[in-house]
């Protein structure tokens, strides 16, 4: 048996024994099972997830409340309320000591289902639940304020011992929070990837924040050991080229659900179209998909072309096999060159498969942007320890800093076709002027960024957060050269 067939018709041969002709409830309740099978052979004590939804539980409100006006990335020292965030995380010290012990666990592994919670986490909507009957699809991430809430924490603490020279603490917590975004990398939904992708990345931006904060303070130890053996491990399996990171699949499940209730034959050999479009019309659609399928009329007449449940189910795992591939192998190959499944897959006779998923780009693109922030924070690390060992001098050369301050191997960019090197600039007495969506900044003493998509260098004189535009700023970091600026508060 092939690699495809075993890996992906197998688990859905499952499915069928679990749903055979049964009512809606009833398969939502074989979807949980089948998602939650990945856990099957981990005991609780190897997740870390219970652990960090307790302490979260038993944490004190924040000041202020979480949201676009306060979240890890608006924390910092000079902020207005500083003093009572200081106080808050000191207040909460508890729930450093909850990721210090989640960080090397082998796996978050919250399951999903309102049952796969506890009880008090249950009542503090902590649980990933679905939709019931047509609105199946709709999925809550009731954890995700959980995840918020310990990042500005950590975030906070950070700060709140860096004002106390208390650096090698200050990495701990900082650290431990990102090895646990790090584990929820490894949730099966698409939401939960793209969500922790970008908050890891935001994480590691903030990180560097802080070394440009405390520069001239940093210890040197504390920096090469942050450089060589703390952040190059975020997951002790990962590399410079994060090979380990996996795709997520368990949209895949759910869409697989929601076909079977939406094509299975009610009226015969046909599809009743008004069971068709009632299941598809409920569920959510992608941003900008399908628009013109927005009323129950329209999928009435979508149903009469529609593809079978079996061609339907095929198209599904075609789309699936084709990110799978993609995912695996090295970016800018011809396999990358071509269409994907998704972009050919027909707008009508396969309307219910595509309003069932979003599109696996944003997975790519936010994949290479947390390669170069990881990458980028390791060589940032490194420099730091060269700049304090070298009576505050940065190198003309990075090779200079190579082995002793961090390693070659991280040096990698993700976004060269040549699979070479970030780009770095020492700019001595001189400054550099960088446009950021946040305003123009300036980037003094030396440079580090990657190209961005457009897989070219701009000299780093622009950069966007998602390295759509022009290229990826990794240090100076433009958050702190922003506030300088008095562009951020």
């Amino acid at each position: 048996m092939n690699r495809r067939i075993t890996r992906v018709v197998m688990p859905l041969a499952c499915l069928v024994a679990l749903w055979g002709a049964v009512p809606v409830l009833a398969e939502d309740a074989a979807l949980v099972r089948s998602l939650n099978g990945q856990f099957k052979d981990v005991t609780q004590k190897n997740k870390t997830s219970p652990g960090i939804l307790a302490a979260y539980i038993a944490m004190t409100p924040p000041p202020f409340e979480l949201g676009d006006g306060f979240n890890q990335g608006t924390i910092w020292p000079k902020m207005e309320g500083w003093a009572k965030v200081a106080e808050w995380a000191k207040a909460n010290e508890a729930a450093g000591v909850a990721l210090d012990a989640s960080q090397f666990g082998l796996i978050f592994g919250l399951g999903y289902g309102k049952g796969a919670v506890d009880a008090a986490a249950a009542k503090s909507g902590l649980a990933i639940e679905f939709g019931e009957g047509v609105e199946l699809a709709k999925v809550r991430y009731g954890y995700f304020k959980a995840i918020r809430a310990l990042g500005a924490y950590a975030t906070a603490e950070m700060y709140r011992r860096g004002e106390a020279g208390e650096f090698d603490q200050a990495f701990k917590v900082g650290i431990s929070y990102a090895r646990l975004l790090r584990q929820v990398c490894e949730q099966s939904m698409l939401e939960e990837k793209l969500f922790a992708l970008e908050s890891l990345a935001e994480t590691l931006s903030i990180h560097r924040d802080f070394m440009w904060t405390y520069l001239k303070l940093l210890p040197v130890d504390t920096m090469k050991n942050a450089a060589l053996k703390e952040y190059p491990f975020l997951r002790p399996s990962d590399n410079e080229k994060m090979k380990r990171l996996q795709m997520p699949e368990g949209d895949r499940l759910v869409a697989e659900a929601v076909l079977r209730e939406a094509l299975a034959p009610t009226k015969g050999s046909s599809i009743d179209k008004d069971h068709f479009a009632e299941v598809v019309g409920g569920q959510p659609s992608p941003e900008g998909v399908l628009q013109r399928f927005n009323t129950q009329e329209m999928w009435r007449r979508v149903a009469d072309v529609h593809g079978s449940l079996e061609a339907s189910q095929e198209k599904l795992l075609n789309v699936y096999d084709d990110w799978w591939r993609r995912w695996r192998v090295r970016p800018y190959t011809a396999l990358h060159q071509m269409p994907t499944e998704f972009s050919r897959a027909n707008p009508i006779k396969y309307a219910a498969v595509l309003a069932m998923l979003r599109d696996m780009e944003r997975a790519f693109s936010w994949k290479n942007v947390l390669i170069a922030e990881i990458n980028g924070t390791v060589m940032a690390a490194g420099l730091c320890g060269y700049y304090n060992e070298f009576r505050q001098a940065w190198p003309k050369d990075r090779e200079r800093a190579y082995a002793t301050f961090f390693q070659k191997r991280y040096d990698f960019d993700p976004y060269d076709k040549a699979y070479g090197r970030l780009q770095y600039r020492a700019l001595g007495a001189e400054r550099q002027a960088v446009q950021t969506p946040l305003g123009r900044v300036w980037a003094t003493g030396c440079m580090v960024w990657a190209m961005g998509t457009d897989n070219e260098d701009g000299s780093g004189e622009s950069h966007s957060d998602d390295a759509a535009i022009g290229d990826l700023l990794l240090w100076p970091p433009v958050r702190a050269l922003a506030r300088e600026e008095g562009l951020l508060k």
